[in-house]
C-alpha cells in the first residue's frame, strides 16, 4: 500500500495547488495524478494508493476517455475482485462540474466514501474539517483490513451498549459486506450523517442550546461523556450515540417529556441549574416550531450551513436515493422549501399543511 493518496484531476496545476493545501504532513499526503496514468495502474493491478481523490470530469486531459464516476467504478470492481487493495476513494471536484456531470443522478453516489466540494474549502477551518474526514476514513479502512475485525471492537461499544445505542439493521448492512469497501461504506455512514451518531452542531441543537454563545458549553460536554463516540477514528469525527443522549435526559437529568417532545425553553429550564452560562438557540427566521431536532437538507447542500428544524413545522425531503432506516429522515425548513417549491424532493402534501397552518395562525 502507497503511503501516498492520489487527487485524479485532469488539470495538473489546479490539482498540484489542492494537493498541497489538503496535505498534512505524515498524517495525510496528497499526490496529484493524471487519468490515463491511473487508468493503467488500475488495469495492471498496481494501484494501491491511501486513498483517492476523484474528480468528476476528466475531459481536459488529452486521451482521457473516462468521467471521475467511471473510474471510481473501475477502481471498485477491482477491489471486488481483490486485483487492488481496498482503500477509500473520495468524490473531489466543484459543486458547478457534480450538477454539469452528474445533476440530480444519484447512481453513483454508493460508489465514493465522502463527498468534497473544492470551493468549499476557502477557510483554514473547512480545509481542517476536511482533513479530519480523510484521515477518519483511512482509519477505519485500516481497522477493517485486519482479519477477523468486529463491528463492536471497531465502534467501541460493548454488547449491552449496542442493544441500547445500535441497530439490528446497521448490523445486518455491516456484515452482509464481503469486502473492505462495502463494510467501510455503512460506517462512514454512520459517521458523516445524522443518525446513530450525531455532531456536535446537531448535539447543541437538540439540546436546545445555542453552542457558540454558551460560555457552559464545554462543561455541558463534558458531562456527556459517557455517551461519546470512542471507536475508531473518533479524533476525526467527534461524535456521541444519538440514543444515549436521549437516555441521558431521561434517566439522569430526570425529565419527564422526552427530549425530542421537549420546548427549548422546557430543555434549558432542566440544563440550566446543572450547567451554567447556557444561552438558549434561537430557532431562524423561516424555521417554525420550537422543538428542534433535524436539519434543514436544502441550506445544508447549497450554503453548508445547518438550520435547526423541528420536524412537526419542517417540510419532509425525500431522498434521491434509498437510505438505510438507521439514518435519520430529511427535512426541510419551510422557508427554505418555498424559495425551493420546484425541487422535487420536496413532500408537497407537507408544504401545503404547513401554508394553511401559516394562514390560520
Amino acid at each position: 500500500m502507497n503511503d501516498n493518496w492520489r487527487l485524479i484531476d485532469d488539470s495538473p496545476e489546479e490539482a498540484a495547488a489542492f494537493a498541497n493545501g489538503l496535505s498534512k504532513s505524515d498524517a495525510l499526503k496528497i499526490m496529484p495524478m493524471g487519468a490515463q496514468e491511473a487508468a493503467a495502474a488500475i488495469s495492471a493491478g498496481t494501484f494501491a494508493p491511501s486513498g483517492v481523490l476523484m474528480d468528476v470530469d476528466l475531459s481536459n486531459e488529452a486521451g482521457s476517455q473516462q468521467s471521475g464516476p467511471g473510474m471510481a467504478q473501475d477502481i471498485r470492481v477491482a477491489q471486488q475482485k481483490r486485483a487492488v487493495p481496498g482503500f477509500p476513494i473520495v468524490r473531489f471536484s466543484l459543486r458547478d462540474k457534480v450538477l454539469e456531470n452528474i445533476g440530480h443522478d444519484s447512481s453513483s453516489d454508493d460508489i465514493f466514501d465522502l463527498k468534497i466540494e473544492k470551493d468549499g474549502l476557502s477557510t483554514p477551518e473547512a480545509r481542517t474539517a476536511a482533513q479530519a474526514k480523510l484521515i477518519g476514513v483511512r482509519e477505519i479502512y485500516d481497522a477493517l483490513s485486519v482479519e477477523g475485525a468486529e463491528l463492536l471492537q471497531i465502534i467501541g461499544l460493548t454488547d449491552e451498549q449496542w442493544c441500547q445505542w445500535g441497530s439490528t439493521s446497521f448490523q445486518s448492512d455491516f456484515d452482509i459486506g464481503d469486502r473492505v469497501h462495502l463494510k467501510a461504506g455503512p460506517l462512514v455512514r454512520m459517521m458523516t450523517h445524522p443518525g446513530l451518531l450525531i455532531d456536535e452542531e446537531m448535539l447543541a441543537v437538540r439540546l436546545g442550546v445555542d453552542h457558540v454563545n454558551s460560555k457552559g458549553w464545554e462543561k455541558l460536554a463534558g458531562e456527556l461523556e459517557p455517551y461519546a463516540y470512542r471507536g475508531v477514528a473518533d479524533g476525526c469525527f467527534i461524535r456521541w450515540w444519538a440514543r444515549g443522549i436521549e437516555d441521558w435526559w431521561q434517566e439522569v437529568i430526570g425529565a419527564d417529556t422526552p427530549l425530542a417532545g421537549s420546548t427549548i425553553a422546557q430543555r434549558l429550564e432542566l440544563l440550566s441549574p446543572i450547567i451554567a452560562d447556557l444561552v438558549p438557540l434561537q430557532m431562524p427566521k423561516g424555521s417554525l416550531g420550537e422543538r428542534p431536532w433535524r436539519y434543514c437538507l436544502l441550506t445544508k447542500e447549497s450554503q453548508q450551513q445547518l438550520i435547526p428544524v423541528d420536524p412537526a413545522r419542517a417540510v419532509k425531503v425525500k431522498p434521491r436515493s434509498s437510505m438505510p432506516t438507521w439514518l435519520d429522515p430529511l427535512y426541510a425548513a419551510l422557508s427554505i422549501a418555498l424559495q425551493n417549491r420546484e425541487d422535487p424532493r420536496l413532500d408537497k402534501e407537507d408544504l401545503r399543511r404547513l401554508q394553511i397552518y401559516i394562514r390560520e395562525g
